[in-house]
């Protein structure tokens, strides 16, 4: 037998190519040797020598199968397939065992390397895409919450990667659509997440999935709703359409009645309108949904000093300071206070402050102005 030096590197390092001898030529299960065609063989890490009397079929299929998840285009991957298909018929069943143990004790990498095989060697099979595809992930979600967001990134991309490969030999496949649909469902991509649940559902029939997808698309397409009223009631209270806005959120509120937000823009609205009482009822409602809004504290401190309610503006202001020690915001409107209260020195000494904060604030300099 001839042997050839590896012409790979990294996960293919340590693949050597032996020919066979023409004597060797014979039929294996219907399939024939074909000497003309070089045999892999993994030869060891160890710095041992290979010794060729030691050569066996486990050490020629575990050379091919790196071959086939990591050389994918190599020319004799057809011919490889044959070979392991008649020397040992029932590997990809005992492959997929194999990885998915590998992958519930987080052994990833080796559970990576047995499906990146299987997904070429027996890419019919789209059961074998999505298994790797779920080890991605899980390795997406595990560096996530470990707060390594970037590397979650990198295995989320892998995952994705590995989605759409399997979509173009599975194009009809309600599985992969239905995993594809979650995929995005986690990323928060809802745009995406609906179109693969809707393909999902064009193609499946008499699936017991299909209900539960309903029900996912149909929450998706009712938050897109409400995203878009809420995102347009903000987009007038900008413009100086409060009484516009407040249709627009009064019909978000209607059903989402515990959205500390939409009660916020309703305050915000009613506040720009000078309509003080309304303001500060729709603000004490989104402080019983949420207290460590700094921006809310602040409208219904305005809200009350209109009102004439000095002592619960106070409360309000110096509760968004605690929030927020340098919202110049804050400070300023406190110096308001004072000067409502005609508190003149304590005044002077917010001003002072929130222009150390903001030395090029026009209406703080005219304050301090006026006070000097």
């Amino acid at each position: 037998m001839e042997q050839t030096q590896p012409a790979h590197s990294g996960p293919l390092d340590h693949i050597m190519f032996i020919s066979i001898p023409e004597e060797s030529k014979r039929e294996i299960n219907g399939f024939v040797l074909d000497p003309a065609i070089l045999i892999p063989v993994e030869f060891p890490q160890n710095g041992q020598e290979f010794d060729i009397e030691e050569l066996s079929w486990e050490m020629i299929i575990s050379a091919m199968l790196k071959i086939f998840a990591y050389n994918r285009t190599h020319e004799d991957i057809p011919y490889y397939r044959s070979f392991i298909n008649a020397v040992q018929p029932n590997l990809v069943t005992e492959l997929t065992k194999t990885g998915i143990i590998k992958a519930e004790a987080k052994e990833y990498a080796l559970a990576e390397e047995i499906f990146l095989a299987l997904c070429h060697l027996a890419p019919e099979e789209a059961t074998t895409f999505l298994n790797l595809a779920f080890v991605y992930e899980e390795q997406a979600d595990g560096y996530k919450e470990a707060g390594e967001f970037t590397t979650s990134d990198y295995y989320a991309d892998k995952a994705l990667n590995i989605y759409q490969e399997a979509l173009e030999v599975h194009p009809e496949s309600t599985d992969v659509h239905f995993y594809l649909g979650y995929f995005y469902l986690k990323q928060n991509d809802l745009s995406k997440a609906q179109e693969y649940f809707e393909l999902f559902l064009g193609l499946a029939f008499d699936d017991e999935r299909s209900e539960q997808v309903q029900l996912v698309v149909d929450s998706i397409r009712n938050q897109t709703q409400d995203d878009n009223l809420f995102a347009r009631a903000f987009e007038l209270i900008r413009n100086g359409q409060e009484r516009e806005a407040l249709d627009v959120i009064s019909e978000f509120i209607a059903r989402h009645a515990d959205i500390w937000n939409a009660w916020f823009l309703k305050g915000w609205a009613h506040r720009r309108l000078a309509e003080y009482t309304e303001g500060k009822k729709a603000l004490e409602r989104c402080l019983q949904l949420e207290r460590g809004n700094t921006d809310t504290y602040n409208e219904i401190a305005i809200c009350s000093m209109e009102l004439g309610e000095m002592d619960d503006a106070k409360r309000y202001l110096t509760t968004a300071l605690s929030l927020e020690p340098d919202n110049v915001k804050i400070i300023s409107n406190l110096g308001v206070l004072s000067l409502k209260m005609n508190d003149t020195d304590q005044a002077k000494t917010y001003f002072s402050v929130a222009a150390e904060l903001d030395p090029h604030d026009p209406v703080i300099q005219q304050f301090l102005s006026e006070l000097d």
